[in-house]
């Protein structure tokens, strides 16, 4: 059977703090892990994840990645065959961004029979909903238990946005792209004059979920 890995990540502002988070259930055991970053990106995260995940394989072991990331799934599957033939360089002759990661991801899947498996994200999926509180917690600087067992305690993981955040978020979307940040001012500097942009403050995951599915995003 093959060996699961669910991952997730993510960071305040965008560029900002972030946090990464897995789950590798292996043998009907779940084992959690993750960790964070000072200064880095949402794409970023979602691919350390996915790559420290991997990186606790055993040599020749089959895997399934499971992610809400497009973009990493895309990038593994499809983009990166070209970056490579061209010198890490895209169609257009610009430098592949997050060329570090991707080098390390490619490095460690060698050996590996890996399957990418896209779902949707904040959709109640347990797992998913259990790593996107890990990496979210060590985004924001805060402490979590990350636990190894039958994962008895992942089945309710995906009734918990509901769960009241410390602090408020305050989301701003200018022009389709949806940042955090940690004040209302920073909010409304990154909104000033762009018409059609706007905020939100949200205070608890599920008003956070709700807003960005009303601005037509799944993450």
């Amino acid at each position: 059977m093959k060996t699961k890995i669910f991952t997730d990540g993510g960071c305040i502002g965008n560029p900002g703090p972030g946090g990464w988070g897995a789950i590798l259930l292996r043998g009907g055991q779940y084992e959690e892990f993750g960790g964070a970053e000072r200064e880095t990106t949402n794409n970023r995260m979602e691919m350390r994840a996915a790559l420290e995940g991997i990186k606790l394989l055993s040599p020749g072991e089959e895997a399934v990645v499971i992610t809400d990331s497009r973009y990493l799934i895309d990038g593994i599957t499809k983009w990166i065959h070209g970056w490579k033939r061209r010198g890490w360089k895209k169609s257009d002759g610009a430098e592949v961004l997050n060329r570090d990661l991707w080098e390390a991801l490619d490095k460690e899947v060698e050996g590996h029979r890996v399957e990418w498996r896209h779902i949707a994200g904040h959709s109640g999926h347990p797992e998913n909903e259990r790593c996107d509180k890990i990496a979210n917690t060590f985004a924001r600087g805060g402490e979590i238990e990350l636990k190894r067992g039958d994962g008895s305690w992942i089945a309710s993981s995906g009734q918990e946005a509901d769960e009241k955040y410390a602090k408020p978020i305050y989301l701003s979307e200018v022009h389709g792209d949806i940042r955090e940040h940690t004040t209302w001012s920073e909010c409304e500097e990154r909104i000033k004059g762009v018409k059609g942009s706007r905020c939100k403050k949200v205070k608890t995951k599920s008003e956070h979920i709700a807003a960005i599915a009303a601005w037509g995003k799944d993450k």
